[in-house]
């Protein structure tokens, strides 16, 4: 019998890239490379090698370039329980050649990379874990952003392999990003050509694609400091309590999506889960997520039902779900017309606000489940990830709509099998 793999970071060595040129920061940092830009009263690479200090990673590897010197006179050999090395590198060799340039110091398989100039409050050791169990040769940690036409775009399938990598481009609205964090296996860092200025992001990665490269989703908390612009904001974001207590959330639309759909449902006896719904949901909440629905039901004041019809709906569907052991955080109603433009229909927010100010979730590291379009249409505005079903309307609206959702999928389970990833049982490990 062979040895359990160890899927921790003792012996996984990082390589921290902090040797850009910082060209964009210039007119506000000027005498020190990016890594030593005072951030909230300490060196911004603090913040980086706290994070590996967390975990059980024990050594590190610097990549630096302009100004190097100063990052070894201010950290030298150690950092907490960290042991750190430098490659400097003579000339600007981009964040591809500066990582082939410190291959022969780094010992371990895969190896950890991190860009210097970003930040994303994500668990290394779940992600070590997560690039293990997918079978991954590459692992790129992905942030959503409201506006990822700042950074380009990754596209995955629903196995989370990537598929492409795109540009920059106007207008792209809420969108998985590369958070600067890779779990790399030795046999594509050899691949990098020796000794030449390329980008991991631009001339690298792209070459990877079919090669075993998969997105680990991490819906929290990011943070670059590339522009002055970006900077002006850091203080901000790492003085702000942290979201550790933040409850991972599932918002969901309850006709089509969770019970079958019934034009204007007002008898409980109507009332019939979507086959492996209950299953579904059990999952999720077992994995860790409050389970949340925010439905649209203009029959009351279309006065086809009363508020005590639709409570009566409500109690069977809860009473159904408790008897598969799922408990809801929250049934949240709607009860107007289209045309009576209120902020609580579906699309718009209110709903979602109310139900995040009270459940205490951020509706930007969410989830939105649903078989129409006003489902997506709210989870794009709340920056949720979004999941468009064939069940209910869902796969009518697909031709139409499937574009705007992050994820088309058949039905409950198959969003369910993708979300997981965001949260791994403890038991994984």
């Amino acid at each position: 019998m062979g040895l359990t793999p160890v899927l921790d970071l003792t012996n996984v060595t990082a390589a921290l890239l902090a040797g850009g040129l910082g060209t964009r920061l210039r007119s506000v940092l000027a005498d020190r490379p990016k890594v030593l830009a005072q951030v909230h009263g300490r060196p911004f690479l603090t913040y980086l090698l706290d994070q590996l200090a967390e975990t059980e990673c024990r050594s590190v590897v610097l990549c630096t370039g302009y100004l190097g010197e100063q990052i070894w006179n201010a950290f030298g050999e150690t950092y907490k329980s960290l042991r750190l090395g430098y490659s400097q590198e003579s000339e600007p060799l981009g964040t591809g050649g500066a990582l082939k340039f410190a291959l022969p110091r780094i010992v371990s398989d895969p190896v950890l990379v991190m860009n210097g100039d970003s930040y994303c409050e994500i668990d290394l050791t779940v992600f070590r874990r997560c690039h293990h169990y997918f079978g991954s040769v590459g692992s790129i940690a992905l942030s959503r952003v409201l506006r990822s036409e700042c950074y380009g775009r990754i596209k995955m399938d629903e196995k989370s392999r990537i598929l492409s990598f795109s540009e920059k481009q106007e207008c792209a609205g809420p969108g998985w990003i590369n958070a600067g964090i890779y779990m790399l296996g030795r046999e594509l860092l050899t691949s990098i050509p020796e000794g030449k200025n390329v980008s991991l992001e631009h001339d690298v990665f792209p070459g990877w694609l079919g090669r075993g490269l998969y997105g680990y989703y991490m819906p929290a908390g990011f943070f670059d400091i590339g522009t002055p612009e970006d900077f002006s904001r850091a203080d901000e974001f790492f003085s702000r309590e942290t979201r550790a207590q933040e409850r991972p959330t599932v918002v969901l639309d309850r006709d089509g999506t969770i019970i079958k759909e019934r034009e204007y449902l007002s008898d409980p006896a109507g009332v019939e889960l979507i086959p492996g719904t209950a299953a579904a949901l059990l999952t999720l909440q077992q994995t860790g997520f409050d389970l949340v629905i925010i439905t649209n039901q203009s029959g009351i004041a279309r006065q086809l039902f009363s508020e005590a019809n639709l409570q009566e709906v409500h109690q069977r569907l809860e009473h159904l779900l408790a008897e598969a052991g799922v408990r809801l955080a929250g049934i949240y109603v709607c009860p107007h017309r289209p045309e009576d433009d209120c902020g609580c229909r579906k699309p718009r927010l209110g709903l979602m606000e109310q139900a995040a100010k009270e459940l205490g979730f951020n509706p930007e590291h969410s989830f939105v489940i649903g078989d129409k379009a006003s489902d997506i249409e709210m989870g794009r505005a709340a920056g949720a990830v979004t999941f468009l079903v064939r069940t209910g309307y869902g796969a009518g609206l697909e031709a139409r709509y499937g574009s705007m959702a992050d994820y088309v999928v058949d039905d409950l389970a198959a969003a369910v099998h993708v979300i997981r990833q965001w949260r791994p049982k403890e038991s994984a490990a």
